[in-house]
């Protein structure tokens, strides 16, 4: 794949993850603590994916931990508490309100990094 194709398809899984974020608030804003962790979570994976296919790297994994080692060795030392405060337990059973604003403010630092990554305005 062409480097302007990678960056290209890289756009659109940021875009997607900016919607996602944008959803996720609104779902905090309204109480739904859960399913704002879970959009949160994926509106992160999707920053991060959006970052490894304009290297044209792998994205196939759900894992944050498994994406922050596929972009390089100290990523995930770096980024460490913002994966933590996305994991991977069921959103329903374990998160309240505060947990949403954990996972939103997780969220919104890995959108916020990827879009300087890829040198859009966030």
């Amino acid at each position: 794949m062409s480097q302007e194709s990678a960056r290209a398809r890289g756009v659109l899984w940021w875009r997607q993850g900016a919607e996602d974020l944008k959803a996720a608030q609104l779902l905090q804003a309204s109480g739904q603590w859960s399913h704002a962790c879970f959009l949160g979570q994926q509106a992160g994976e999707k920053g991060l994916k959006a970052l490894l296919a304009a290297r044209d790297q792998d994205l196939s994994s759900p894992s944050l931990s498994a994406l922050f080692r596929e972009l390089g060795p100290g990523e995930l030392a770096t980024w460490g508490p913002q994966a933590r405060a996305l994991g991977d337990a069921a959103p329903m059973d374990v998160f309240g309100a505060e947990d949403g604003v954990a996972a939103l403010a997780a969220a919104q630092a890995l959108m916020d990094w990827s879009a300087e990554q890829l040198g859009l305005s966030a």
